[in-house]
């Protein structure tokens, strides 16, 4: 695993974080909601670009809605 990507996930979702809004926090849990489930979808279909593209919304989303932590170690995961 490369650990460039998910290090730099975290220092942009760190910026990201400071200029969050109520409205912004809504949004990115809607946003990581969604992105679970295109990355699920991904998964069962074997759509590889769906499955990156949940991934990234997952991170996105966890970001926006204030949730560092766990943008974080989503960023890990395979």
């Amino acid at each position: 695993m490369n650990l460039t990507r998910p290090l730099s996930l975290a220092a942009i979702a760190a910026v990201t974080l400071l200029g969050l809004s109520a409205c912004d926090k809504d949004a990115g849990k809607t946003q990581k909601t969604t992105g679970k489930v295109e990355s699920a979808v991904g998964t069962i279909t074997g759509d590889k670009e769906l499955k990156k593209e949940g991934k990234k919304d997952k991170v996105v989303g966890g970001v926006r809605s204030g949730d560092l932590e766990g943008a974080v170690k989503d960023a890990k995961k395979n």
